[in-house]
């Protein structure tokens, strides 16, 4: 008898899996907070249930074995029509053809919706070998009710095998995306502009004066999909192609720029329609000599580390995970080899060659960054590479840590510059001992004409950073030291102080931490205090008096799993002497956010931020922002939305 109650039991999961839809009306006599009760509401909507002729389940009353056949009986006809349902939509796809565009979305949302079904049907083989083993213990009952068992047992047989081909049959093509729509709204007070964490004025009027939120409004939209190929043997594939109003190098229509670049001193613009294709490639399993390797070519995306090559994230008030990723894009290949616990990849290809329909470059690779040092005949301004070929290799530390090496080859073909070519080589380390994590690492540059090097660029061009983290229950700490000379030029994303991205020479520490004050409300902090290393005036803005601190917290409150607040404060102090004759500079800026989950695919976060800017330190004429420099005094609020579906 036990046998038979499991095997009941079995069934009645088996018809809660069947059954996708929940109603609310339920049993009267099944209380709301019985841990049954969604389960029995679903049952009842398709049928599985009835109860007895006053409407009552009687839950506590013992099943008779005709009762449980009943039970079998509505679970395999509910079983067997899902599954011809199922095998009749995928005939339907099958014949819609795809001719049109038109058809594009109804055929994906088809494709999705069937998926979610077929992918629902895991365990349905468990569920149908279960119900052969009750119609073989309940004949009698079932035989009793007119049912024909022969045929039931044949069909349930049948049923197997035609399930298990739905489970491997699918859709050529995997379709997803999303779509985003942001706006920025900027506000000036006491008749003094805006300025943004990524250095950007914001109300201001187009003839230049002070604006409120409603005049000085930019809305940008993006839209992505993305097809990635389903087969599970022979060559992978995948594409996302991407219409958007975000991308523009300069001019009145701005947008954000693009993936890598930033544009300071001016406000948001909404640049015309474009298109880009952010990746678009092909990775397959071959081998050589007996060694075997994988090969992804195209346009793909990589990255090794924040301090050797990974792309900065200049979107301080956009998140996307294509904007967001660190990887730079380029068309060419990557080659990955396995030994034993190692990887080794190979990289190379052509990052200057990615632009969108309108010519602007998707995710340039720069070098001599404005915010970095510049070097000789750079003169402050970014120069793009042409050409890369890197290496990098990942090996484990026993199972609790991590080493990577990396060196990369960089080449420009832009004239007039001292220079041609850029190596960059590092290490990077992590070791897990319990709750205590250690990492660091070394990096260094080198900068060339040809097979010479420039000047002193083999001096004073290393990076290096040690950090130690703890992680508690609820709570955890970390302490860091870093060291960015003078004349380190790596194509990473360390880091901002105050405006400042990717600051070198520079050298100074760091603490933060986190604390869950309740299992809603979490409450973090940091703060870092650097020192300008040498004398240099290769870099205008840090100097060997420069003192620099900052100083950020945020408290967030998840109030309910769609809901979330979140209060954010961040202060910035610069002292000392620049070449500009600056001295000293404050930036203050104070944010109130929430975020809500519309669906499991789409959100919604709305955010006000105030600055309060004072000081000359980075004031510089030759910047070009309304009030002669970033130095001067700006105090305004800069509201932010945005809306993120998925697909």
């Amino acid at each position: 008898m036990k046998k038979t109650f499991r095997y009941a039991l079995s069934a009645v999961i088996g018809a809660a899996l069947v059954v996708p839809a929940f109603a609310q009306d339920n049993f009267p006599d099944v209380p709301a907070n019985h841990w049954a009760y969604e389960a029995l509401a679903r049952l009842k909507k398709d049928g599985l249930l009835v109860g007895y002729p006053d409407g009552l389940y009687r839950g506590g009353r013992p099943a008779s074995r005709y009762e449980l056949a009943v039970a079998i009986h509505a679970v395999y006809t509910a079983l067997l029509n899902r599954v011809e349902g199922l095998e009749n939509q995928l005939k339907g796809i099958n014949t819609n053809g795809l001719a049109s565009a038109d058809d594009l979305k109804n055929l994906r949302d088809q494709v999705a919706a069937l998926q979610d079904q077929v992918n629902g049907m895991k365990g349905y083989g468990d569920d149908i070998a279960n119900l052969k083993r009750l119609t073989d213990t309940f004949q009698k009952e079932l035989n009793s009710l007119g049912v024909d068992v022969e045929a039931m047992k044949k069909d349930l047989a049948d049923l197997s095998d035609r399930v298990g081909r739905l489970e491997r049959r699918k859709p050529a093509v995997d379709i997803s995306g999303d779509v985003n729509l942001w706006l920025g709204a900027g506000n000036s007070r006491d008749n003094l502009f805006d300025l943004t964490k990524d250095a950007r004025v914001v109300g201001s009027t187009a003839t230049g004066g002070p604006a409120g939120l409603t005049r000085d409004v930019t809305i940008l939209h993006e839209g992505a999909i993305t097809l990635t190929g389903t087969n599970e043997t022979g060559p992978k594939w995948h594409g996302t192609f991407v219409a958007t109003n975000m991308f523009a190098n300069s001019g009145p229509g701005n947008g954000f720029g693009n993936q890598s670049g930033i544009i300071s001193g001016v406000g948001y613009g909404e640049p015309d329609g474009d298109f880009y294709v952010q990746d678009l490639g092909i990775r397959f399993d071959t081998g050589v000599a007996g060694q075997a390797f994988n090969v992804e070519a195209g346009r793909v995306g990589y990255k090794v580390s924040p301090y050797i090559y990974q792309r900065p994230d200049t979107t301080e008030y956009f998140s996307n995970s294509r904007w967001d990723d660190g990887l730079y894009r380029f068309d060419g290949a990557i080659l990955g080899f396995n030994f034993g616990g190692a990887k080794l990849d190979i990289f190379g290809g052509k990052p200057s060659h990615t632009f969108s329909v309108n010519g602007t470059p998707i995710n340039t690779l720069d070098v001599g960054n404005t915010w970095i040092s510049s070097l000789n005949n750079l003169g402050g301004t970014p120069v793009s590479i042409d050409r890369q070929l890197g290496a990098a290799l990942n090996v484990p530390l026993t199972t609790a840590g991590n080493l990577k090496l990396a060196y990369i080859w960089l080449e420009t073909d832009t004239e007039d510059l001292a220079f041609n070519r850029m190596n960059v080589y590092g290490a990077d380390a992590d070791f897990n001992v319990g709750r205590i994590k250690l990492s660091g690492g070394w990096s260094a540059t080198t900068v060339g004409y040809n097979t010479s090097t420039v000047g002193n660029t083999d001096k004073d061009n290393n990076a290096w950073y040690a950090k130690l983290g703890w992680n508690g229950d609820r709570y955890g700490a970390y302490a860091e030291y870093r060291r960015v000379e003078d004349n380190y030029l790596a194509p990473g994303d360390w880091g901002r102080l105050a405006v400042v991205r990717n600051p070198g020479n520079i050298q100074g520490a760091k603490v933060g931490g986190n604390l869950d004050l309740t299992g809603a409300l979490r409450l973090t902090a940091s703060g870092e205090w650097d020192k300008g290393i040498k004398d240099n005036v290769n870099n205008p803005y840090f100097n060997s008096g420069t003192n620099l601190q900052q100083y950020m917290v945020n408290l967030g409150w998840q109030f309910n799993p769609n809901l979330s607040f979140n209060v954010g404060y961040e202060h910035n102090r610069i002292d000392g002497q620049n070449q500009f004759g600056g001295h000293w500079a404050r930036y203050d800026w104070t944010s109130v956010g929430l975020a809500y989950g519309l669906s499991s695919a789409a959100k919604l976060t709305l955010q006000y931020e105030i600055s309060d800017v004072s000081g000359n330190f980075l004031d510089n004429p030759a910047a070009g922002i309304a009030g002669g420099g970033l130095g001067t005094d700006y105090r305004g609020g800069f509201l932010t939305s945005q809306l993120s579906v998925k697909f």
